[in-house]
């Protein structure tokens, strides 16, 4: 049977992952705090980065015997690449989004130059759209089903999962949520806080490199992407692990407000100089 408190646990991380994400997109367009236009092109890039590229890549790697087999003989440089890989994907996603966000010509000739979006707002749009979409994809669709699932449990409807599921796999599945403990529920909780403040600071890191051509910092978000994936890969624990990450992310968090500065003004959108 699973517990009540796990049942409500999983009500908040379905709220926090999914209603309040949207809820605050819509608080921060209304107050114009964010843009539309970057904030969709971050949706997609997580989209393209991950959704349509690399995790079917990595499915397709998985059913093969070479990556099975390299798996197992040397799993802790398996995911030094994975850690490598989603950096690579992701930043270049946020590479390209930016060149697309720049300066545009006059919409006439003779016109007024149209600004672009690489400033602190396009950079916090695109972070919060990359970092939410990620958010509610990998989490808050998860957390409906788990919410589904329980109730169902819970309320004896048993007999109809069990036509619904694979053999033996109504019995896998409640086993496993009953395993669940309200900390771990909550530590990933804490994990995808994180990933936001995270998201939005390697966003600043990619659109600077477009807005002030100092491109060596695209490379740089990659390697802090890697770095901050392989933290999760240390074997300290699920608590000691997050709370890593959540220090390492306030630090993210801290720079990307810092950063707002160092953009050029939303006005010219040019690329600023040092």
């Amino acid at each position: 049977m699973i517990s009540v408190p796990v049942i409500l646990t999983f009500a908040l991380a379905l709220f926090l992952t999914l209603l309040f994400p949207i809820m605050l997109i819509l608080i921060l367009a209304w107050k114009k705090k964010i843009s539309l236009l970057p904030l969709g092109f971050g949706f997609l890039s997580f989209l393209l980065s991950q959704v349509l590229t690399r995790i079917p890549l990595l499915q397709a790697f998985s059913t093969q015997e070479w990556y099975q087999n390299f798996a197992v003989l040397h799993p802790v440089v398996l995911g030094l690449l994975l850690a490598f890989t989603a950096g690579l994907f992701e930043e270049t996603a946020r590479l390209g989004g930016s060149a697309l966000l720049g300066p545009r010509k006059p919409a006439f000739p003779g016109g007024p130059a149209r600004p672009g979006y690489r400033t602190f707002e396009g950079a916090l749009s695109f972070g919060l759209g990359h970092a939410f979409c990620e958010v509610i994809l990998l989490a808050g669709l998860t957390h409906i089903n788990n919410l589904i699932f329980c109730f169902l449990v819970s309320s004896g409807s048993s007999q109809l999962l069990a036509q619904l599921l694979p053999a033996g796999q109504l019995e896998l599945v409640t086993a496993q949520l009953s395993a669940v403990r309200v900390p771990d529920i909550l530590a990933g909780l804490l994990e995808r806080l994180s990933a936001v403040l995270f998201h939005l600071f390697a966003t600043s890191l990619v659109f600077l490199a477009a807005a002030r051509r100092k491109w060596i910092l695209y490379p740089a978000a990659i390697l802090a992407h890697t770095v901050f994936n392989c933290v999760a890969l240390l074997p300290l624990g699920i608590w000691p692990i997050e709370l890593l990450l959540f220090a390492l992310a306030l630090l993210c968090g801290f720079l990307f407000r810092k950063s707002r500065s160092w953009f050029p003004n939303a006005e010219t959108g040019g690329t600023g100089t040092s």
